[in-house]
């Protein structure tokens, strides 16, 4: 049983940035699980919200944070790509 599978260029990159975003989830928790032990910070503050430093905390903010960034680029480009189709 063969699959005729292939990936297209959405899968590639809807792949890659599933895969950066969650890097970057995981590293945020190595960095949560490891920064307060190593330098005492107990709390961070964005953008005037106290934050406590754990591995669930700032692992979900690395996702959210990446994910924002590559949701706005993707809109970007979407957008961009309309107006050269019109020409």
């Amino acid at each position: 049983m063969s699959s005729d599978r292939r990936i297209t260029g959405r899968n590639a990159i809807a792949g890659l940035g599933l895969a950066l975003i969650v890097a970057t989830a995981a590293f945020g928790a190595l960095l949560g699980a490891t920064l307060p032990a190593r330098t005492g910070l107990e709390e961070i503050s964005v953008l005037t919200i106290s934050v406590p430093v754990s591995p669930l905390t700032l692992g979900i903010y690395g996702a959210v944070a990446v994910g924002a960034v590559l949701l706005s680029l993707l809109l970007v480009v979407r957008i961009l790509s309309r107006f050269d189709a019109e020409a």
